[in-house]
């Protein structure tokens, strides 16, 4: 992964965690944690290798 594209993700985290913050509805608000959650995970990982699962045999 792009190191852009790290950083895209963890802007997206800041942005769900102050939308989280400023959330009235806690639905609403707990969406917005879990969003920052999946977003700062995407900005952690980095590059994947390639599956080394072999395709599925048809």
């Amino acid at each position: 992964m792009a190191t852009e594209d790290r950083i895209y993700f963890a802007q997206r985290a800041a942005e769900e965690q102050e939308r989280a913050s400023s959330a009235t509805d806690p639905n609403a608000a707990e969406a917005h944690r879990r969003m920052r959650l999946v977003y700062l995970e995407r900005a952690s990982v980095g590059e994947r290798v390639a599956s080394t699962v072999p395709e599925a045999i048809g």
